[in-house]
C-alpha cells in the first residue's frame, strides 16, 4: 500500500496595489537591516494570520505599513502570484485599490526606509523580482501568474 501523499502547505501573503489618478502604484523601500528583500523595492503587504480572510489581511497589512484604511468594498481582487522556491514556495494573493482615507506614510520605520510611487509597467530596477512579477500580471491584467517555477508551469512575466 503506497504512502498517503503530504498534504501541501504555503506561506499566504496578501499584498495591495494602491493606485492613484495619475497610474503610478506605492512601493515601500525595505530596510537594508530586513533579512527578506534588504534594500528592495516591494509592495505594501505581508503574511495573512490565522483566522484572517484574504481581503482582511491586506486590509490590516496596509493599516501597519501605510497607515491608510481602505473600505473592503473598494479593493479588488488583481492577481494571484504562485512563487516557487523554498519549500513549495507561496501564494500572493493581489489586491488593488484606487480610493483610501489618509495619507500613505512610512508607518514601520524599522522594516522600510521609505515610500516610492512607480509607473507599474515600468518598475525600478531594484524591485524584487516578486514584485516585477505581481506588477507585470497587474498591468496586463493576468489573474494567475506561475513565478520561478520548473517550465512545465505556465510562467509569466518579464
Amino acid at each position: 500500500m503506497t504512502e498517503p501523499a503530504q498534504r501541501f502547505r504555503s506561506i499566504v501573503d496578501v499584498l495591495g496595489v494602491l493606485q492613484r489618478p495619475d497610474g503610478r502604484v506605492l512601493l515601500v523601500r525595505r530596510s537594508p537591516k530586513q533579512e527578506y528583500a534588504p534594500g528592495q523595492l516591494t509592495l505594501p503587504g505581508g503574511h495573512l494570520e490565522y483566522g484572517e480572510s484574504v481581503a482582511t489581511g491586506v486590509l490590516r497589512e496596509l493599516r501597519e505599513e501605510i497607515d491608510v484604511d481602505i473600505d473592503e468594498a473598494d479593493l479588488e481582487f488583481c492577481g494571484l502570484i504562485h512563487y516557487g522556491g523554498g519549500a513549495g514556495g507561496r501564494l500572493g494573493t493581489v489586491f488593488t485599490s484606487r480610493q483610501w482615507q489618509g495619507e500613505p506614510f512610512n508607518a514601520e520605520p524599522d522594516k522600510h526606509t521609505g515610500l516610492v510611487w512607480a509607473v507599474p509597467n515600468q518598475p525600478p530596477p531594484d524591485c524584487h523580482p516578486y514584485t516585477t512579477a505581481v506588477l507585470h500580471a497587474f498591468c496586463t491584467g493576468t489573474l494567475y501568474t506561475p513565478v520561478n517555477w520548473p517550465r512545465q508551469a505556465r510562467e509569466v512575466g518579464p
